[in-house]
């Protein structure tokens, strides 16, 4: 089931922000051993009050089980569409487990990552009928073997490593040859080397560490004061537009009785950099546009992880579309939830 149209092709909008419990989850023996940090490592009180230094440092041969559940909603009504509005939902629920290997002198951290189980489920309502459908990874049906699907086949089960900084920001994804191999062989392996590196494109570092990027919170290089707040801005696109995404943040709470734990607020705020662009012999304007998300990230600086995230975004567009003389109109709404929690 594919996207309702090129224009609600959403590129790594919301990597900063904001993309299993399956029948065979599997259980990953007794928890490790977790020895309290002294808060006095992370947490110092001056006159200005609770000032905290923001850094993963987590130790060799920790192990950590995550959930997470990235929700999209879409809608479009356009000429495209008969002028009757379409709805596409997706749910992709990922069971992983994360596995710190190496902890290097500069707090670089190497992990082990694999994903257990993903689950897809895809609706597309169009008037008074639907069509929907459900991938597993653990479930060799008529869905799994579809060619939708060949890379969450490959991803499955499948060890690699990526690599983060103590400021959260994933530096690298590494040994995915097997990952590849596993989807030439699943095409047949009968690919042009030309194809097999557009795959290594698709399915490669980048890829994933959007991906994966989602689960972490990239922290400041200066210690932070509770109840203080900082800025990241990116420039990306949504759907044509060149946009600039400005990510708010502010420290709201620090806990210190049971290790050091830390929440956090986050805003979304969307700039566009142009509303009119050309594609493919087509001029779109944007004509009416609503746009931002919100979110809140809960961290456990002792064991150096993410406990519990959730982010919400929501957009509104007006398109207006002219070509060869002729124009039309378009509205378009894109709803998300990602949710992340440490199991």
């Amino acid at each position: 089931m594919r996207k309702l149209s090129y224009l609600l092709v959403i590129a790594a909008v919301f990597i900063s922000l904001v993309s299993l419990n399956s029948c065979n989850k599997k259980e990953e023996g007794p928890k490790q051993n977790i020895t309290k940090s002294d808060p006095s490592e992370f947490v110092k009180s001056d006159a200005n009050g609770q000032k905290v230094m923001l850094k993963y440092i987590p130790k060799k041969g920790d192990k950590f089980n995550y959930k997470m559940t990235a929700k999209t909603f879409s809608t479009e009504k356009s000429p495209g569409t008969g002028d009757e509005e379409v709805s596409s939902e997706q749910v992709m629920t990922y069971y992983y487990t994360q596995e710190v290997a190496d902890v290097n002198a500069s707090g670089y951290i190497t992990y082990k990552m694999k994903y257990d189980s993903i689950i897809i489920t895809e609706k597309l309502t169009a008037r008074d009928s639907s069509l929907s459908q459900t991938y597993n990874s653990n479930k060799k049906d008529s869905v799994y073997s579809k060619i939708d699907y060949v890379q969450y086949n490959a991803l499955a089960g499948q060890e690699f490593k990526f690599r983060l900084s103590p400021k959260g920001e994933i530096s690298e994804v590494i040994e995915l040859e097997q990952i590849h191999e596993r989807i030439f062989k699943a095409l047949g392996d009968t690919l042009k080397q030309e194809d097999k590196t557009k795959i290594k494109e698709s399915m490669g570092s980048e890829a994933l560490k959007s991906i994966i990027q989602n689960q972490f919170q990239k922290f400041p290089d200066n210690d932070i004061y509770k109840d203080s707040s900082w800025t990241f801005n990116s420039e990306t696109s949504l759907s044509v537009f060149p946009i600039r995404n400005i990510l708010g943040y502010k420290l709201k709470e620090v806990k210190t009785e049971n290790g050091v734990i830390i929440n956090i607020d986050a805003t979304l705020g969307i700039e566009f950099l142009s509303k009119e662009e050309k594609q493919q012999g087509m001029n779109i304007k944007l004509s009416n546009e609503e746009a931002g998300g919100t979110g809140t990230v809960s961290i456990d600086l002792g064991r150096g992880c993410v406990t519990k995230k959730e982010t919400n975004t929501n957009i509104n567009m007006n398109l207006k579309l002219s070509a060869k003389g002729q124009t039309a109109n378009t509205k378009q709404t894109l709803k998300t939830n990602l949710n992340v929690e440490l199991l």
